[in-house]
C-alpha cells in the first residue's frame, strides 16, 4: 500500500511508533527511524534495519532546540523526500494537580505538542518548495476526548493535538497536504503497562471496560496509520479516528459485567 513512499516516524523506537515504523517498511515505504537514544540499545530497531534495508535510523533529541529541524534535514537527504509525516512521540508521565509545576507543563506540551509543530513545519517547509505535498498524521489518544485521573496535562495536550490536527487539515490544503491522527484506546505498549500484566484483578477490571473485551495490540492501531498514509485515504483530512475497541461508545462502564457479557458463557 505504500510502495514508493517515503516516511518519518517519531518516537519509533518501540511501542506504536515501532509498529508504525515496522508496518509501514512491510508494506513499501522507507522509513527513517528516530528516538533520542543510541542505536546500540536498541535491539528492535537493529532488527528493523535489518529486515529492511530501505529504512534508516537517527538519533535525536527532539526537545532541544534545532533537533527537529535536524532529523528533518537528515531524513529528507537520506530519502530523497518525506510523503508521510507521523508524529507519535509523546509521553503521558505526570503528578497529580496539586503538584504539576510550570517545569512539568513546559516538558509535557513541549513534547507531546510543539515537537509536532516543529516537525510539521520543516517538512512543510520543504516540500512546499520541491513543489510536492504530503501526509501529515498524528499518534492522539482517546483522551483527546475523554479523561481520567492524574491525567490533567497528558489529557489537555492531546486535545491540542487533536486542534492542531483540524487546523493543519484546513491550513495546509492549499498546499496538497492532508491531515489525519489516530486515537486509540489502552494499547500493550512498554509506556502503557502499568502493572496489569502481574494483576489479573486489576486486568479484568479494565477490559470489563471494554466491548470487545481485550486490550488493543500494537499492530490492531499500526495498520491504521497503513491505510491512512496510503493513496485509499487521500481524501480523509482533519480527522481523528478512534481505535478503543468500543471503550469511547460504552455507557456506564464501571456497572458489573456478568459472566455472558463477558463471553464466558
Amino acid at each position: 500500500m505504500l510502495r514508493g513512499k517515503s516516511a518519518l516516524v517519531t518516537g519509533s523506537s518501540q511501542g506504536i511508533g515501532l509498529g508504525v515504523a515496522q508496518a509501514f517498511a512491510a508494506n513499501g515505504a522507507a522509513v527513517v527511524v528516530t528516538s533520542e537514544r543510541p542505536l546500540d540499545k536498541l535491539r528492535e530497531v537493529q532488527r528493523l534495519l535489518s529486515d529492511y534495508p530501505s529504512t534508516r535510523y537517527v538519533q535525536a533529541d527532539l526537545l532541544t532546540d534545532g533537533e527537529p529541524e535536524r532529523l528533518v534535514a537528515e531524513a529528507w537527504e537520506a530519502m530523497g523526500g518525506v510523503d508521510v509525516l507521523v508524529n507519535n512521540v509523546g509521553t503521558y508521565k505526570e503528578p497529580p494537580l496539586g503538584q504539576i509545576s510550570r517545569d512539568h507543563f513546559d516538558f509535557i506540551f513541549r513534547l507531546n505538542v510543539w515537537v509536532s509543530v516543529a516537525m510539521t513545519r520543516e517538512v512543510v517547509r520543504r516540500a512546499t518548495a520541491a513543489k510536492r505535498g504530503g501526509r501529515i498524521l498524528f499518534s492522539s489518544s482517546l483522551n483527546g476526548t475523554r479523561s481520567e485521573p492524574l491525567h490533567t496535562l497528558y489529557d489537555a495536550s492531546k486535545g491540542a493535538v487533536n486542534a492542531l490536527t483540524r487546523q493543519l487539515a484546513v491550513e495546509l490544503a492549499p498546499l496538497g497536504f492532508t491531515t489525519a491522527a489516530v486515537a486509540p484506546g489502552l494499547v500493550e505498549t512498554p509506556l502503557t503497562d502499568f502493572g496489569l500484566k502481574s494483576d489479573p484483578v486489576g486486568r479484568q477490571a479494565v477490559l470489563d471496560q471494554i466491548p470487545l473485551r481485550r486490550i488493543a495490540t500494537v499492530e490492531d492501531v499500526a495498520h491504521w496509520y497503513v491505510f491512512l498514509a496510503s493513496d485509499r485515504a487521500s481524501y480523509a483530512t482533519g480527522a481523528v479516528f478512534a481505535v478503543d475497541g468500543g471503550l469511547d461508545a460504552q455507557q456506564m462502564a464501571f456497572r458489573p459485567v456478568s459472566e455472558a457479557e463477558r463471553g464466558k458463557v
